[in-house]
């Protein structure tokens, strides 16, 4: 198919606004006679005004020869085959421009490995720049800038779907979210975080295959979960993912405890927290993943904590430990690393200890690793829940001293 091509005078992308080292990847790979495109979302955001949080290059060049080019260059991946341009502060993705393969070619079947569920499992097949657009996931995320000639190449609609702000799949959505069910999660992030809609049939195959979410590797939507409540708009992920069903198949039994009779004043807890955490992305801060977990699951693990101390005879802060550990330990669909939970468990532990407000007490906790985390945790429940507002005054106060 012809594609639409956007001259440099028709569209708002300058070379000013592309990084000197993603400049130097597209310049050095066309110099060495291969096509040398800026992909993806850089581009996407470009078009839309906002600053790229990173810039990957897709070309012609194999892997190999990508590492030729460039000496500073190391090959990576085994699902997809990825080359990294390393700079002193930056890192460009290059990506060789993949086909589809045919399910009876058994000459490259090696290189494209579909598990029985469907999920793609390793996919190196190369191919031409409209094939390589056509196997994105969005629309919005398949366009390109040559750096021959300044364009725009747009093979999907893609330029459309922005103006109109839609997020939409190329190809048949059940079919590419059986492939890879991930994109499931990535279609809530750009839609919340681009506030755009997503399209119809994307949103009834987001509800049929959610369940596909749990055939995922835990390590991958852990990191995948991370950048869904980090991309500044969580507050809106939640509502899409409450709305289409994503939720409990990421979190299942959260999930199910929120769905419990009592649950809307539980949903009023996840809706505060996501509020916050987008209040601290907007200022800067940067959440800490144990901090993050700790505050959507934070209810959660005061409610096991009861259930505990009902049962056995044992401190607040030991019962919310060992809350933690038990819920995190049946989280088999998300892979969350043991240094993180040991961290979160921290946090949980500390806050029945903010309500002992002595010199003695203060002097422990704030030489505490996790002080800074249990403190943000304890400040955001007391004024969630207004609870505890003299305990957290009395807080403030040791740590202005301190």
């Amino acid at each position: 198919m012809q594609p639409h091509i956007i001259a440099r005078p028709d569209h708002t992308i300058s070379r000013k606004e592309i990084s000197s080292a993603a400049l130097k990847v597209l310049y050095g790979l066309k110099d060495a006679g291969y096509f040398a495109y800026l992909a993806g979302g850089g581009v996407r955001d470009l078009l839309l005004g906002r600053d790229p949080k990173d810039f990957d290059v897709a070309t012609n060049a194999t892997p190999e020869e990508v590492k030729k080019v460039f000496r500073n260059c190391r090959l990576i991946g085994r699902r997809f085959r990825l080359a990294h341009v390393y700079f002193h502060r930056e890192i460009i993705e290059v990506s060789t421009f993949r086909a589809p393969t045919p399910a009876d070619d058994e000459a490259r079947s090696d290189q494209h490995v579909v598990a029985e569920s469907g999920i793609v499992m390793r996919d190196n097949v190369f191919g031409s720049p409209e094939e390589d657009a056509l196997r994105r996931d969005f629309t919005v995320n398949a366009l390109f800038y040559n750096i021959a000639d300044f364009s725009i190449i747009d093979y999907a609609g893609g330029i459309e779907d922005l103006e109109n702000k839609i997020i939409r799949v190329i190809g048949n959505p059940a079919t590419r979210f059986t492939e890879d069910p991930v994109r499931i999660i990535r279609a809530l992030r750009f839609a919340a975080a681009l506030d755009f809609e997503i399209e119809e049939s994307a949103r009834e195959a987001i509800r049929a295959q959610a369940e596909r979410l749990e055939d995922c590797s835990s390590s991958r939507l852990y990191e995948e979960i991370q950048k869904l409540f980090a991309c500044g708009k969580s507050h809106r992920v939640f509502e899409l993912a409450a709305e289409l069903g994503v939720f409990e198949h990421l979190f299942p039994e959260l999930g199910a405890w929120l769905n419990a009779p009592d649950g809307e004043s539980k949903t009023h807890w996840l809706e505060k927290t996501f509020a916050q955490i987008d209040r601290w992305r907007a200022a800067g801060f940067r959440v800490d993943p144990a901090l993050l977990f700790a505050l959507v699951f934070g209810e959660y693990h005061e409610w096991i904590a009861r259930h505990i101390m009902a049962e056995e005879d044992i401190p607040h802060a030991d019962a919310l430990v060992e809350a933690t550990h038990r819920h995190i330990r049946q989280l088999d669909r998300i892979r969350i690393p043991k240094a993180a939970t040991h961290h979160i468990a921290e946090i949980m532990a500390g806050q029945p200890r903010f309500l002992t407000t002595t010199p003695k007490n203060a002097k422990r906790m704030l030489r505490h690793r996790s002080f800074l985390d249990a403190f943000l945790y304890f400040k955001f429940a007391a004024r969630a829940t207004g609870r505890h507002e003299k305990e957290l005054e009395w807080w403030e106060e040791q740590r202005k001293k301190k």
